[in-house]
């Protein structure tokens, strides 16, 4: 049995009595991973998955202690195939520079840092540019007023020809006040110096950086003992706006980790051990906060949900390292839409261990997500690993987004399965769990209802949609998802204008 519900001049079908079923929240599909990672000369105590980078089809992961002498080395591979492509080591490497701590890559080249470097100091730091195709080290980074235990390097970032260095010890503002820096990554040259207007001693700014076109984005993990982050003009060095969390709590570590990409910026807290961890999202023109993220299966308040975090499109990506489902501290990861804030996926590796640190480190790129275990023990203990996760899972995209009242609107889900009946849902009333018996599938939806007809997926897995858009729905914000039998998509938000 069906119901037509009629809203403006848009026919929905609404889902019968006793198929729908609203439920507890529930969580993203566990999924283990497609490669797992290992350095063809590892050994214990290497600390390989410290950092992971993706792009282009390459994956960097940081071993800190790698290299027989314990400088700090970082493996290039096949992000498909796994294949390990080249290593990389500094060409002035010495024993604990920790060059690996961080890495980067963009446009064809990688940027690390090593926060042990001593060229202006002990633990002054500094980074180094390699060529992603040749492995060869191109320009070696060094602030202008670098000094001893500044830990320049220990997190870095790199888009369109810029490249972001933080030095949470830097103490221009006062002991361990923190700082961040901006080169050319063509010449090397320093092109400012990132602090705070409201800087004080203790703040850590630089812990964490991310930079996209021309808004770089700094996290300050100790500010106020809550922690915050701040958005700079990457073309004037100028600060845009300071991001605080509208719940922040005393010694949350808000700005530990941090990422930007199509106009949001996430934040990663991990909590103060009464607290779970949460990653923030804020809207990069504006910053203003958006969204909170959390765990919906967290049980525990110290997974460290939040530790690091990473943008592409529209998935975000979070690492728990502390997380337990394997065992203690054996750790794992999430995706998000950042669209609708909701929980796509949990990433756990299929041999995860106790104290194995999933999650450390995180990167995604083009439906390819890069997971660091630095505390794994193949090669020995604490030698490390990385994991490798193909999504190619289903997605919704609607155009034009906004919604243009009075006009149509195309709805395209992709990567499902082919040849089979498939649905198209919305709601009014935003994110919720709702359970479709009759397709065995749980909706992230609250009180949804069809819109439009069933439609056959093509024999490549995609379903399209062509519906009307109502006049009368101008100003409304409308949730969509996908579904066919047990398969679901994404969720995609948009508001009719």
């Amino acid at each position: 049995m069906q119901s037509r519900v009629r809203i403006g001049q848009m026919v929905i079908v609404a889902l019968a009595a006793g198929i729908v079923t609203t439920v507890a929240p529930t969580w993203g599909q566990v999924i283990n991973e497609d490669i797992k990672l290992l350095p063809s000369d590892g050994e214990q105590k290497d600390y390989f998955g410290e950092s992971v980078a993706i792009d282009g089809g390459v994956i960097a992961v940081g071993s800190i202690l790698g290299d027989a002498s314990g400088t700090g080395s970082v493996y290039l591979f096949d992000a498909y195939t796994g294949a390990e492509i080249a290593r990389l080591l500094a060409s002035d490497g010495a024993v604990r520079d920790y060059f690996g701590r961080a890495v980067a890559i963009d446009s064809g080249i990688i940027a690390i840092g090593a926060e042990g470097d001593d060229d202006t100091g002990e633990d002054a730091g500094s980074a180094y540019l390699f060529d992603l195709t040749t492995g060869q080290e191109l320009l070696k980074l060094l602030p202008d007023d670098g000094a001893a235990y500044d830990y320049f390097g220990e997190s870095i970032a790199i888009s369109d020809g810029i490249v972001v260095v933080g030095a949470r010890n830097d103490d221009d503002n006062g002991a361990e006040s923190g700082s961040a820096y901006l080169f050319d990554a063509s010449t090397g040259n320093q092109l400012a110096k990132l602090l705070p207007n409201d800087g004080a001693g203790g703040d850590l700014f630089g812990h964490a950086v991310a930079i996209d076109g021309s808004i770089v984005a700094v996290g300050a993990s100790r500010d106020d003992n809550t922690g915050s982050a701040y958005l700079f003009d990457a073309d004037t060095g100028t600060q845009i706006s300071k991001l605080i969390a509208d719940d922040a709590t005393w010694d949350g570590h808000f700005g530990l980790s941090i990422a930007i990409g199509n106009g949001i910026v996430a934040v990663g807290s991990i909590g103060n051990g009464q607290r779970p961890g949460a990653v923030y999202l804020f809207d990069a023109s504006s910053g203003f906060q958006t969204a909170k993220l959390v765990a919906l299966d967290s049980g525990g308040i110290e997974d460290r949900f939040g530790y690091r975090v990473s943008i592409s499109d529209d998935i975000i990506a979070i690492g728990a390292p502390s997380d337990d489902d394997n065992g203690y501290q054996s750790g794992s990861a999430y995706l998000y839409d950042a669209s609708s804030g909701a929980e796509v996926k949990k990433l756990l590796p299929s041999d995860g261990t106790e104290s194995n640190w999933f999650g450390a480190s995180i990167s995604i790129d083009n439906g390819i997500v890069a997971v660091g275990t630095p505390r794994d023990d193949d090669l020995g203990a604490y030698s490390g690993s990385a994991y490798v996760f193909d999504l190619d899972y289903p997605t919704l995209s609607v155009s034009p987004d906004p919604l243009l009242a009075g006009q149509d609107a195309t709805f395209t889900a992709e990567n499902l399965n082919p040849d089979t009946n498939s649905y198209l849902a919305y709601s009014l009333r935003g994110l919720g769990s709702t359970f479709v018996g009759a397709l065995n599938v749980t909706l992230d939806l609250e009180r949804p209802a069809q819109a439009g007809g069933m439609v056959t997926s093509d024999g490549a897995g995609t379903a399209q949609w062509v519906l009307h858009v109502p006049n009368a729905g101008a100003g409304r914000d409308v949730w969509f998802q996908a579904c066919q039998f047990e398969l679901t998509t994404n969720v995609v938000a948009s508001h009719i204008e």
